[in-house]
């Protein structure tokens, strides 16, 4: 057996964040480009996270509403499961709306959104998806004893 010791080694924390606007177009994960804006459900990745990345917190911040005429949502998810750390929100409302850390730890699976608009109609809407996370064996420092 191995003989153990205490850790001292201290990472920072990661963060990664991804801006849109419901005039912007993107590629969604079936390979299709479209306005953000678009009517019904698409997905997109929009951030790449390391294999051994553990979520520990992060974000949705909506910064100016969207003006869909029935309804707008984003889910924080990733490849695995599309809602893993924040279920469909709305974007209708200014707010910040904190992630769900999981404790899960990332194969390497790309941060995704799923951007569902009911009219397609949009023509305001700017939002923020900030995710912050630490990765399995990092040191940035070691501690004094």
């Amino acid at each position: 057996m191995a003989l153990l010791k205490k850790n001292r080694a201290a990472q920072w924390p990661l963060y990664q964040e991804f801006t849109f606007t419901m005039a912007d177009t993107m590629v969604d994960t079936a390979g299709a480009t479209n306005a953000l804006n678009v009517v019904g459900s698409k997905t997109y990745d929009v951030a790449g996270l390391p294999p051994g990345a553990v979520v520990i917190g992060g974000e949705l911040v909506v910064g100016v509403v969207s003006n869909d005429a029935t309804t707008a949502t984003v889910a924080v998810g990733d490849s695995a499961s599309a809602t893993r750390y924040l279920g469909a929100t709305t974007i209708k409302t200014a707010a910040r709306t904190p992630l769900v850390p999981t404790g899960y730890n990332s194969l390497g699976e790309d941060l995704r959104i799923t951007i569902a608009n009911g009219t397609g109609g949009a023509t305001t809407g700017t939002v923020t998806v900030r995710v912050g996370y630490v990765i399995a064996g990092r040191c940035n420092e070691v501690q004094p004893t």
